[in-house]
């Protein structure tokens, strides 16, 4: 009996409890039934002999393996090889490649006062463009090109390299998108949302706010985030926020999120039971996995997960200047694939820059140095990393917020 290979491009996680699997293929997450589930868990790390099916044709049966060895295959879970899931995977990509992008991320500054270790903006060197303001005219034309089901795939970030709380017209960016029905999002430092901005930005309709907040002292949050994070600052602000948010009858998501660093884990706890236990349905306190290598330490996060990266087939991030980026991962605008003040969206996606991308990334050919050339994320790497990701191993999945 020749044993067929999963495919590996599920990424199995924890849900309530239970285990799900993400599969890239068909974009389905689900839950498997017990039979189908502990066989792709024996055939996970590839074996050749059928013998590797013994645990499940004694807790199953024959003919329940088999019925569900024909399912698995059916539903895009295992494959005949490696070869034939990579051609699934790449087809379903360009079957699902939408006409105009989503937009993940709309950067209104790369401007921050904050000095993160594990940012690159807060490295000397790191960011070597220029820095500036998106004008609002430039975004407002942006959201007249958008995908029709923007609304639904996510709330656009106001975000990427930078303080958004500096734009000065801030709350006027989140309330044109209300305007127009489309859910905003902001990830904000909470020593600069003085109650004044942050009621502003409630009443312009932001629906989910992101307050990282990673110590519970001056002295950890400013040795993590540098001088302008002032925990004593942050904490009025957050007050204030949180007792406005209280007093709306449709108040937005806030989530007040610390990341898990070295320099900071003996606070969690305390991080918990200050912000965890406001009493509001809407505010929770999370404790983010660092996605990177901890600046004191130069250890990756503890809990970090390899993503598989579809991006350019799906998204993009703009910059505050109109350069269009393919990922929230190109900080510095090394893959450019286009500019809004010279072109409309449509036209970047499918341009010369983004179908090259794409064929690169096809053929995995990716240049030495290229931006995807080191990314974790990347197709190749996400299936070399797929015995880390074993069903009986399932951990919760990240940014569960």
């Amino acid at each position: 009996m020749r044993l067929p290979v999963v495919s590996p491009y599920l990424r199995p996680f924890l849900r309530d409890g239970r285990t799900v699997f993400d599969n890239a293929v068909t974009g389905a997450v689900e839950e498997l039934p017990p039979a189908a589930r502990d066989v792709l868990a024996a055939l996970w790390d590839g074996p050749t002999d059928a013998a590797a099916l013994a645990p499940a044709v004694a807790a199953h049966g024959d003919a329940a393996v088999a019925r569900a060895l024909g399912e698995l295959a059916s539903s895009g879970h295992v494959f005949v090889d490696r070869a034939q899931a990579d051609r699934a995977l790449l087809a379903t990509l360009e079957q699902r490649r939408p006409r105009v992008p989503f937009v993940d991320q709309i950067e209104l500054t790369n401007r921050c006062p904050m000095r993160c270790g594990f940012c690159p903006r807060g490295v000397p060197g790191g960011i070597q463009r220029p820095t500036g303001f998106m004008e609002l005219a430039l975004f407002t034309r942006l959201l007249d090109q958008l995908h029709p089901e923007q609304a639904w795939y996510r709330p656009l970030e106001l975000h990427h390299l930078g303080e958004s709380l500096l734009h000065p017209q801030a709350p006027a960016f989140v309330a044109e998108a209300t305007a127009r029905g489309l859910p905003t999002e902001l990830s904000v430092n909470p020593s600069l949302l003085t109650p004044e901005l942050g009621a502003a930005l409630l009443d312009a309709g932001v629906r989910r706010l992101v307050v990282s907040l990673d110590g519970m002292d001056e002295e950890t949050l400013v040795a993590i985030r540098g001088p302008a994070a002032k925990y004593g600052r942050a904490e009025r602000n957050l007050d204030a926020l949180l007792a406005r948010v209280a007093t709306m009858a449709s108040p937005p998501a806030v989530v007040i999120q610390m990341i898990d660093l070295a320099r900071n884990c003996h606070q969690r706890d305390a991080f918990l039971a200050r912000w965890g236990r406001t009493g509001l349905a809407t505010v929770t306190a999370y404790v983010k996995d660092l996605d990177g290598v901890d600046p004191d330490t130069g250890a990756p996060g503890a809990r970090s997960q390899i993503q598989l990266c579809t991006y350019p087939w799906r998204s993009v991030v703009v910059l505050w200047d109109g350069r269009v980026v393919p990922c929230c991962r190109d900080a510095d605008a090394a893959v450019v694939l286009g500019d809004l003040t010279t072109q409309p969206l449509e036209e970047i996606w499918n341009g010369a820059e983004a179908q090259r991308l794409r064929a690169q990334l096809r053929g995995g050919d990716v240049p030495c140095g290229h931006l995807c050339d080191g990314c974790a994320w990347r197709r190749e790497r996400f299936a070399a990393a797929m015995p880390d990701r074993h069903p009986d191993r399932a951990v919760a999945a990240p940014l569960a917020w």
